[in-house]
């Protein structure tokens, strides 16, 4: 198990700091083959992806044209295709344990969070305490956790984040994770190895 590393959210989501467990065995595969994220560009490819075992050969005639035009055209790194056999090695490259959103916490701030139910555990990292409670309640009512952060960077948790268990695998997840294994390795200027706190993280308000 690796220490969790801090990225900023990816393009497209809430600004929110998330926190990583990368796979140390999945990111040293992926640097010898020169592969880094899966790109959102290759939405079918990750569809395809999904319905192979990695690590065991399937017969490519017994897969959709479609499926077979995926990976056909698969950048390096992420299968092999020989003698009429794939065989899926890449898998989700990192685990996104926590998203945190920075600011005090208000019912807009509440919302915007929400947004991450559906890939990580969420909270609000806020400077002071609401001033209305109903606004601990409702955070809690959605599963968001409240951190009062105080001057020297202790975090005290006024409400608890729910724990979050994915209900199943999907594409759109394993995309999220694509996402934010491109933001760790944007934040890293230089190789880095799986676990070390990227050069240049840092939290987004």
């Amino acid at each position: 198990m690796t220490a969790p590393v801090k990225v900023p959210s990816p393009r497209g989501w809430p600004a929110a700091t998330l926190h990583l467990t990368i796979d140390p065995a999945e990111h040293t595969r992926r640097q010898q083959a020169g592969l880094r994220h899966i790109r959102d560009s290759h939405r079918a490819l990750l569809d395809t992806l999904m319905t192979l075992p990695p690590g065991s050969p399937v017969p490519v005639d017994g897969l959709t044209e479609r499926q077979q035009t995926d990976v056909r055209r698969a950048p390096a790194g992420i299968l092999d295709l020989t003698l009429g056999l794939v065989t899926r090695h890449a898998i989700r490259p990192c685990r996104v344990t926590l998203a945190t959103v920075h600011g005090t916490c208000t019912r807009d701030r509440i919302g915007r969070t929400s947004t991450y139910a559906s890939v990580c555990a969420r909270a609000i990292v806020t400077p002071r305490p609401p001033r209305n409670d109903y606004l601990l309640s409702e955070a809690d009512y959605w599963g968001i956790g409240v951190l009062l952060e105080h001057g020297n960077g202790e975090l005290e948790t006024l409400v608890a984040p729910a724990p979050w268990q994915p209900k199943r695998h999907t594409p759109a997840a394993w995309r999220f994770v694509e996402a934010a294994y491109a933001s760790y390795l944007n934040h890293s200027p230089t190789p880095n190895h799986a676990g070390e706190e990227p050069r240049g993280s840092k939290q987004l308000d």
